[in-house]
C-alpha cells in the first residue's frame, strides 16, 4: 500500500474511481455523475498540486482517494473540509480507509490546519464510525443536504480538532449550547 499526493498521472485513474463510487453510492457524494465530470482537467492539476488531492494505491493501481480544502481566506485558513473520500468497493473493508484518513490528518497537521469538518450521509453508520475512531465528534445536522431524484438526504456534520486547543469530547456540548 502507498498514500501520497495525487499527481499528474493520476489524473484518468481518479476520475474513473470517482465516477466509480458516484454510481455506486450517490448519498455519499454531494455532486452527480455530470458534475464530476465536468470538472475541468485544469482545475483538478490545481488540486493536486497543491496537495488537496490524496490518493491510497494497491500495486500501482490508486484504489481510494480523499479531498482536503483548505479555507481561503486568512480568517478561515485554520481550518480545511475533507470530502470527497472514498475507497473502491473492490477494497473496502481492509484497512484502507482507516490509513488514509490517517494519512489526511498527518498531511493536515503538517500544513499547520488545526481542525477538518466534513459531512457524512446520516445512514452513513460506517463511515460515521470511521470517522470517529480517527477522533472527529458530530456538531449538528444538515437536514436535507442533497436531494437525490426527490428523495431529501441528511448530512450530519463532523469535526477533528487537530491543535489540541478544543478537546473532540467538547464539540458536542458546544453545539448543544446553541440548542439549549
Amino acid at each position: 500500500m502507498i498514500l501520497r499526493r495525487l499527481a499528474k498521472a493520476d489524473l484518468n485513474d481518479l476520475r474513473a474511481l470517482w465516477r466509480e463510487g458516484l454510481m455506486q453510492f450517490p448519498a455519499s457524494f454531494l455532486m452527480t455523475v455530470e458534475e464530476a465530470a465536468d470538472i475541468s482537467d485544469a482545475t483538478l492539476l490545481t488540486g493536486f498540486e497543491s496537495g488537496a488531492y490524496l490518493g491510497v494505491l494497491i500495486e500501482d493501481r490508486l484504489v481510494g482517494f480523499a479531498v482536503l480544502r483548505r479555507g481561503g481566506l486568512s480568517r478561515i485558513s485554520h481550518a480545511a473540509d475533507l470530502g470527497p473520500f472514498y475507497i473502491s468497493s473492490a477494497y473496502q473493508r481492509q484497512g484502507l480507509a482507516k490509513a488514509l484518513l490517517a494519512h489526511v490528518l498527518d498531511h493536515a497537521r503538517e500544513a499547520g490546519v488545526r481542525q477538518i469538518e466534513l459531512c457524512v450521509d446520516a445512514e452513513n453508520s460506517a463511515g460515521q464510525a470511521l470517522y470517529l475512531q480517527a477522533g472527529f465528534r458530530p456538531f449538528g445536522l444538515r437536514p436535507r443536504s442533497v436531494i437525490i431524484g426527490d428523495k431529501p438526504r441528511n448530512d450530519v456534520l463532523m469535526l477533528c480538532p487537530l491543535d489540541g486547543a478544543l478537546a473532540a469530547d467538547a464539540i458536542q456540548s458546544l453545539a448543544k449550547q446553541v440548542l439549549d
